[in-house]
């Protein structure tokens, strides 16, 4: 890939993350919910929420692009593996269905918590003030992407973990599946680490609650019992499938040097060892 042509890519994917971070902040602003001038606990705590909430959205908007692209990628190459390549747009219908579906509940939560979270606080009656409006308002574009990159997170990697298990092929193509399953595993938790990079943001001159804390431990135990165990319990299979595949190697280089003439069979001992180095090490 050329130097431009990764420059393209590098901005279509930050362009309008980027672009939702600045309108969001913009919009605080301008409306008077957030100040430069903190003169005030409170004043530092509706900034923080203000610079968070916008930055969350934008990484979470980014995330979701990356993981599709990844996942469309991901999708291709495995399909390719087992030999059923042809399947590529049937698969990626059905996940683009999946993916409308998302967006209808995403969009359900975005109105719901915001409208809960005004009625525990009494704000519902104030809807008619600018500063109340602007934040109800803020809060619905950061809690639909929020549901949007959860059920993304868990729909991409059990799409792949469906089609990689049930399969009835060989060593090799069991170890080419696992590493594109490891891939998008490790996309996904890369993306979680960007999300957890951005929440100290609310945090920033304010004292950390007992709730935000039960919250984000919360959320890790989710993540560990959904991404990262599955991961560890791939990792573990994709070491005894290269053991496996070393050992049934070594049965065959053995029974071809004993079986024939070395120099007959030379170039298939070769492309042997170098599945071994490859796939093995």
């Amino acid at each position: 890939m050329s130097n431009r042509s990764k420059g393209h890519l590098i901005l279509e994917f930050l362009l309008y993350p980027s672009l939702l971070v600045l309108s969001m902040v913009i919009l605080h602003f301008l409306a008077g919910t957030v100040k430069l001038d903190i003169d005030s606990s409170d004043a530092q705590r509706d900034f923080n929420t203000a610079i968070g909430t916008a930055l969350l959205s934008g990484v979470f908007l980014f995330s979701i692009r990356v993981i599709q692209k990844q996942a469309a990628k991901n999708l291709y190459s495995m399909l390719n593996v087992i030999g059923k390549r042809n399947e590529f747009w049937l698969h990626r219908k059905k996940l683009s269905e999946q993916f409308a579906k998302h967006l209808i509940w995403s969009v359900a939560v975005s109105f719901i918590m915001p409208l809960l979270y005004m009625l525990s606080e009494g704000l519902l009656v104030r809807l008619h003030e600018k500063e109340v409006f602007i934040v109800a308002v803020g809060a619905i574009p950061f809690w639909l992407l929020l549901t949007l990159f959860v059920l993304q997170l868990i729909t991409v990697n059990r799409y792949s973990w469906k089609i990689l298990f049930g399969r009835d092929i060989d060593l090799v193509d069991k170890l080419k599946l696992y590493s594109r399953v490891m891939k998008m595993a490790m996309i996904t938790l890369a993306t979680i680490g960007l999300v957890l990079a951005v929440i100290p943001v609310f945090w920033v001159n304010q004292p950390i609650h007992f709730f935000d804390i039960a919250t984000l431990i919360f959320l890790l135990s989710l993540i560990v019992s959904l991404l990262f165990a599955p991961f560890v319990y791939i990792a573990f299979i994709v070491r005894k499938v290269k053991y496996a595949l070393a050992k049934d190697i070594d049965k065959r280089v053995d029974k071809l040097i004993k079986e024939s003439v070395v120099s007959e069979r030379s170039q298939e001992i070769e492309e042997l060892l170098y599945i071994k180095e490859k796939y093995c090490n």
